[in-house]
């Protein structure tokens, strides 16, 4: 209901009067009580709070003054009065006296009626009999939560329909969910559309892909891929998936393996857990990319973050579609590395190599420079990574990082950032997190915080701990082009890296 709630216009709405504990008075016997009730507000009686910020509502017995009628209905609210809780809320909601907030006027609603206030219930339920778009959207978000009353789907679907009829998109797009849920595929068609017609994202997907499957409507897997395409480039997350689907299909579109990648690359970086499989394959496979044994690696521990090691397990049974590959081999080369067994990691990555895969080579030359090995030769590891670095975009990202701190040759930051942007252009998260952080911390360039903001975007689902910490940062500060958003901020300090030695312990070693 968030759309609905932060866009409805006060003209659509009727008010009703704030919930007081006194009735009407002549003014002989209300001076009396009206300096009683003064004086229990100052000494901090929550209902007479609530009695006086009523009177400043309406300029009733006091000059109407809608900012001390906030401020009052807030004090009896703290105290948890109910009908000043109600009260405060539409304050929110009408914005007289406190910035206008629809989100707050609802939650501080759903607070009055759980603590007891039926009357609110009960004014919202005759406003929406009435045709008040406002109360229809709260009586269906009481119905579906159970606020005040028993859960009922069916009066759901009858107050957004009261609302979607009156053109309220979000009651459009909600009774269509309503309509998919119960296999009411046709409804569910008809109120996308409409809300799609009015420029409803998720809507807009929903529609697009009931087109393209042909369910509930006419297959027409074209005019479905227009409506999708659209979503995509708005970067709904689900969105991109199809598109890439459909790419690689070529349903709906020319076939186009490449543009299929873009797609799923830009649908894993937003979060959809298939898509950080389906990614994963395309590493493995070179579907669209250019196979990349890291890569792939990296977005198989994102998609065991969410999906949990069971789902992945699969894939290394004697069925699976992993078990016995050349990926299958240098994952175990991996988890020697990982226990420092370089000789039998040597072993696999020779391998590797030798099926003409340049990750055998890079891993050898990271094993070569690991003062951990017994014949630890940093020039030959250096130079073994050169040769993968033509190529390569792990041992480009090595390389950089050696040329910056100058780490067994001359350092030289022009080389280490030119060898990192060739990494990053070829989408390798660890070099877009280590080419952002410089930006950031102006660190052999000049600092920019629009460019790391750039390099983190296009490596979202695979940050680093210090690029989670930075993004965080320009998001809180109004960094590099962003708009300052805490909530968003906090959205990415969540962000946790996945973990390799959990994948690598589900790696069969025979």
């Amino acid at each position: 209901m968030k759309r609905f709630f932060l866009t409805m216009g006060i003209a659509t709405i009727t008010f009703w009067a704030p919930q007081c504990m006194l009735a009407q008075q002549s003014i002989e016997v209300a001076t009396d009580s009206i300096r009683t009730i003064l004086n229990k507000a100052k000494s901090g009686d929550a209902n007479a709070q609530n009695e006086l910020g009523g009177w400043y509502y309406r300029g009733k017995h006091v000059k109407q003054n809608y900012e001390e009628a906030a401020q009052w209905w807030a004090r009896a609210a703290k105290q948890g009065n109910v009908k000043a809780i109600g009260n405060l809320g539409l304050c929110y909601l009408t914005g007289n006296g406190v910035g206008k907030d629809s989100i707050t006027a609802v939650k501080l609603y759903e607070r009055s009626v759980k603590q007891g206030n039926l009357a609110l219930f009960k004014q919202n339920e005759k406003l929406a009999e009435e045709g008040n778009l406002f109360a229809c959207m709260f009586m269906a978000h009481c119905y579906r939560n159970g606020v005040g009353t028993a859960k009922n789907l069916n009066k759901v679907a009858e107050y957004y329909a009261k609302a979607a009829k009156l053109n309220v998109v979000e009651a459009q797009r909600e009774l269509a969910l309503l309509y998919l849920n119960a296999r009411k595929d046709e409804e569910a068609v008809k109120w996308f559309e409409k809300a799609a017609d009015n420029g409803d994202i998720p809507s807009t997907y929903y529609y697009g892909k009931l087109l393209y499957e042909g369910k509930g409507v006419k297959e027409d897997a074209q005019q479905g891929m227009i409506h999708l395409l659209k979503v995509a480039e708005a970067g709904f997350p689900m969105g991109q998936y199809m598109v890439a689907q459909a790419y690689f299909e070529g349903k709906g579109v020319m076939k186009n393996m490449e543009h299929g990648a873009e797609w799923m690359i830009k649908a894993a970086n937003n979060g959809v857990t298939k898509a950080q499989y389906e990614l994963a394959m395309c590493y493995v496979y070179g579907k669209g990319v250019k196979a990349d044994y890291s890569m792939a690696t990296s977005w198989l521990v994102a998609y065991m973050q969410k999906a949990g090691s069971a789902a992945l397990k699969k894939a290394f049974d004697e069925e699976g579609n992993l078990k016995g590959t050349l990926y299958h081999t240098y994952l175990k080369g991996l988890r020697y590395y990982e226990d420092k067994d370089f000789d039998n990691a040597l072993k696999q990555f020779r391998l590797v190599e030798k099926e003409d895969k340049i990750e055998g080579e890079t891993m050898k030359g990271v094993i070569l420079s690991n003062k951990d090995y017994k014949k630890y030769n940093l020039k030959k590891g250096i130079k073994t990574l050169s040769m993968a670095a033509e190529t390569n975009p792990m041992a480009m990202y090595i390389l950089g990082c050696i040329y910056e701190v100058g780490k067994g040759v001359e350092k030289d930051a022009a080389q280490a950032v030119n060898l990192l942007e060739k990494s990053a252009k070829l989408h390798y998260a660890p070099a877009l997190c280590y080419l952002g952080d410089m930006y950031y911390e102006g660190r052999g360039v000049a600092q920019d915080y629009s460019k790391a903001v750039d390099c983190y975007n296009e490596a979202l689902g695979l940050l680093t701990q210090s690029a989670v910490k930075r993004l965080a940062s320009c998001y809180e500060n109004g960094w590099g082009g962003l708009e300052k958003n805490k909530d968003k901020a906090e959205e990415i300090m969540n962000i946790q890296a996945g973990n390799l030695q959990s994948l690598l312990k589900l790696v069969p070693m025979n």
